[in-house]
């Protein structure tokens, strides 16, 4: 079992409707060329965490409006389903959210299965780096190894999303199907170590910051790290519009991706940006901002690792077999 001390010491791809998906540097904001904005005002819903460093840091430094934008980043209450897809998708019509930050897990289900979604993936936000989102256990607890969860209860926070298939992932790759434990949803993650120290739970799935604060101040180990295996390196979340949005506003969106791009840039490669960013958006401390595991923070978007999403959501019963080779480039603009 592996437990972290309290504290760790601590452009670009332009996404447009021709190009869709491509990966490389980006220059600064001030020398893209500036066609001129349909709308200038955007609402961002985006669940509060630490993989939206990108977006916070776009908006805190400024890069938003040195694209002519005002943009408004309003936290969503959830993290699963992806925060407001269904307000996004609502929105061709009542316009509540322009873009969305979530998961691709439930991004994909609601293009693929639900067939109304119609959405358009304008941005990564990050995938996995160690000890970013974890299996937690009491610290007095008898399970000491992944083998010994069969048969037993795994909280996760929403069913059938991201900690869902990191979860049954994990499980299978030590010999245990996700069908031999039990999976007690809805448990955010404000609530994990409640459910740990009370027994009511045998396990849970966690995402920084609550890891590291929980392991420093009630008493819970992480059982496991998630990025491992299958899930190594996994995408977790990404922005999105819907296909009609991004055809109306052409030129908002590419001024969008822009600034985050250079947003992501700056998450990916100053540690201390990001701590400021998320002490000032996320209410995080500044010495839990220090000691928490950071997710990489790409740029531009790569279809070959957003694909792995679909794989793995086929593997894990997420999606029919039918859909093994559904092309993630469908929802690029490609």
């Amino acid at each position: 079992m592996k437990s972290r001390n309290a504290i760790i010491a601590s452009a670009v791809a332009i996404i447009t409707l021709a190009s869709g998906c491509s990966s490389g540097s980006s220059g600064s904001s001030s020398a893209a060329p500036r066609l001129p904005l349909e709308k200038t005002n955007i609402v961002v819903g985006a669940f509060p965490a630490i993989d939206s460093a990108g977006l916070y840091i776009a908006q805190m430094d400024g890069l938003f409006a040195a694209q002519g934008l005002n943009v408004t980043i309003v936290p969503a209450q959830n993290r699963s389903p992806a925060p407001s897809t269904q307000d996004l998708i609502n929105g061709q019509i009542a316009e509540k959210y322009d873009i969305t930050a979530g998961d691709y897990v439930t991004y994909i289900e609601n293009e693929t299965m639900l067939g109304t979604a119609y959405l358009r993936i304008i941005a990564e936000a990050s995938f996995l780096q160690p000890n970013v989102e974890a299996l937690l256990v009491n610290g007095t607890s008898s399970v000491r190894s992944i083998g010994q969860l069969k048969n037993k209860t795994i909280s996760v926070n929403a069913p059938g999303e991201i900690g869902t298939l990191l979860v049954d992932s994990l499980l299978v790759e030590h010999g245990i199907q996700p069908g031999q434990v039990r999976l007690n949803s809805y448990v955010p993650f404000p609530s994990v170590a409640k459910m740990l120290t009370s027994n009511s739970v045998s396990a849970s799935f966690a995402a920084e910051p609550f890891v590291s604060a929980d392991e420093a101040n009630a008493g819970v180990e992480e059982l496991a790290d998630l990025d491992q295996g299958s899930t190594l390196d996994f995408p977790i979340e990404g922005y999105a519009v819907t296909e009609e949005w991004a055809q109306k506003y052409p030129n908002t969106l590419a001024a969008f991706v822009r600034a985050l791009s250079e947003g992501q840039e700056i998450a990916d490669t100053d540690r201390s940006a990001v701590e400021k960013a998320i002490e000032r958006y996320l209410g995080i401390s500044a010495v839990t901002a220090a000691s928490i595991s950071l997710p990489a923070f790409p740029t531009g978007v790569d279809p070959v690792r957003l694909q792995r999403v679909i794989s793995a959501m086929v593997r894990f019963g997420l999606l029919p077999p039918g859909l093994l080779y559904y092309p993630i480039t469908a929802m690029l603009g490609s």
